[in-house]
């Protein structure tokens, strides 16, 4: 017997992967999924998968998947895969997924704890101690969340800075304070704050090396009203020498209808396995950041994403630098692009908040019906006004006042915003700028998929005189003008 496989996805929606007996092709194996230490299930590898076959991994039906999200608890899980019977761990079968505690905090407090437990496995054994003026809310959060813990310390920033110890035995501290006051430990986990700013994750990174810590970034929400912190963790004692900082994450967000599957395509092809998609059957899914952490934790090999459903954009997740890039469209094809592209595809739909989105006789109808329909809503749907702003200021910026200027905050905080119309030009542009940077990038012509034109009927109603027309006209207007923006900049 000589067993083989590899576990491809492991995280809190799926595990899945392949294994097989390499000296008896033809026989069936099975693996073992253990959740905190606990045997949840036993599964043949029988599923069918083409690139197997074509690997000559016997018959191709050697893969297997299951969701272990009904036995995961709130906070950090253990993921474990096995061959069946042998103890033994599948190849990447082995790690941790961070689900969000329950408990009467606000979303962004439940964020900050999944973010620390997705670096640390807190225990009862555990002494943590804060420092600084955020100790004492630091502890309520812990506290409240259920998270286990010995013993809380509370120290003054001033006071360690001067030389005063640690407490004996602290092995979780968590500090706000300039980074050359930060205080040695001996191991543990340490975690360090500063404002968001560009240079500070280096700051504090510059600082801890003398400390020989395993460094990783995360931005993550610390307060109220989006204020942002970069946070440095270090697991010092975990190695004796720091560990290679890993490459930034090309991480496209896919804004619907503005050519980025052509796009998520191109990487695809060229980064395989490496390349994360993150896509949902839900129109109005969005996924968290401690989910985002988990999965870069997870799969460590990830140096490119595309997904539809990210809508917040730290600098710093999970140790890599996110390198955001996006593209725009006019915002009037961009609306009809999405009309054709439901008429086109309707009868295989299966996502049932997009099905409730548009109306229920979608192929039968003219463009200007459907969107008659679309624009006459009295509830938020996808497309009914100004797209492009609410996905890049709703979730990024929930508390500003002006959507239009919160939405051109976020794109000039992006690595780049191409311009759908001129694809070519803008991801030429875009291939410079990462191999400027050192980093790997397709080479090429983008791919053409995903195309719906063939739906297409006139358009003349498309003007400020025709009722419709005026509607939508109106609905795009700050679309309208976030997208010459970035047309302007994108030329300048």
């Amino acid at each position: 017997m000589s067993l083989i496989g590899r576990v491809d996805t492991l995280t809190g929606p799926a595990i899945a992967g392949w294994a097989a007996d390499d000296a008896d092709i033809g026989r069936q194996v099975a693996v073992e999924v253990i959740v905190n230490s606990r045997l949840v299930a036993a599964l043949p590898c029988v599923r069918f998968r083409e690139d197997l076959r074509q690997a000559g991994i016997g018959d191709g039906c050697k893969a297997f998947e299951y969701d272990p999200s009904a036995h995961l608890k709130p906070g950090r899980n253990s993921l474990e895969v096995r061959f069946a019977g042998t103890g033994i761990a599948v190849p990447r079968g082995l790690g941790h997924w961070v689900t969000l505690r329950e408990g009467r905090l606000p979303a962004w407090e439940l964020g900050f704890v999944a973010a620390l437990e997705a670096y640390h496995a807190f225990g009862p054994q555990d002494h943590v101690c804060g420092i600084g003026p955020w100790a004492g809310e630091l502890e309520r959060i812990l506290r409240t969340a259920h998270v286990p813990f010995r013993k809380f310390t509370r120290l003054d920033a001033a006071r360690v800075a001067a030389g005063l110890r640690l407490p004996e035995k602290a092995n979780v501290v968590v500090c706000e304070m300039e980074p050359k006051s930060v205080p040695d430990l001996r191991s543990g986990l340490l975690a360090v704050r500063l404002p968001d700013t560009p240079d500070s994750a280096e700051r504090i990174k510059a600082a801890l090396r003398d400390f020989r810590p395993v460094v990783k970034c995360d931005s993550i929400v610390t307060g109220p009203g989006g204020a942002h912190g970069t946070f440095v963790f270090a697991e010092i004692g975990a190695a004796e020498n720091p560990t290679v900082e890993a490459a930034p994450v090309l991480a496209h967000i896919h804004v619907p209808k503005c050519a980025g599957t052509s796009f998520r395509v191109l990487l695809e092809r060229y980064f395989g396995p490496r390349h994360l998609r993150l896509y949902v059957d839900d129109t109005y899914f969005v996924y968290g950041e401690e989910t985002l952490r988990s999965y870069l934790m997870q799969e460590p090999e990830i140096v490119s994403l595309s997904s539809h459903h990210l809508r917040s954009f730290p600098r710093w997740v999970a140790g890599r630098e996110m390198l955001y890039v996006t593209f725009l469209r006019d915002p009037i094809e961009q609306f009809v692009s999405y009309m054709t592209h439901i008429r086109k595809l309707y009868a295989t739909l299966t996502s049932k908040s997009l099905l409730e989105a548009v109306p229920p006789d979608a192929p039968h109808l003219t463009l200007r019906e459907f969107a008659r329909w679309l624009l006459t809503q009295d509830r938020d749907i996808p497309f009914r006004e100004n797209h492009n702003v609410n996905f890049f200021a709703r979730h990024s910026s929930p508390a500003a006042t002006d959507r239009l200027e919160a939405a051109k905050t976020t794109l000039a905080g992006f690595f780049f915003v191409g311009i759908s119309e001129r694809m070519e030009e803008s991801v030429a542009r875009l291939r410079a700028k990462v191999q400027a940077a050192g980093l790997d990038f397709p080479p090429g012509p983008v791919p053409c998929e995903n195309t719906s034109s063939e739906y297409r009927d006139g358009l003349s109603w498309i003007h400020p005189g025709d009722e419709v027309g005026s509607l939508l006209l109106r609905s795009v207007e700050k679309d309208r003008q976030l997208y010459n923006w970035a047309v302007a900049r994108f030329d300048a």
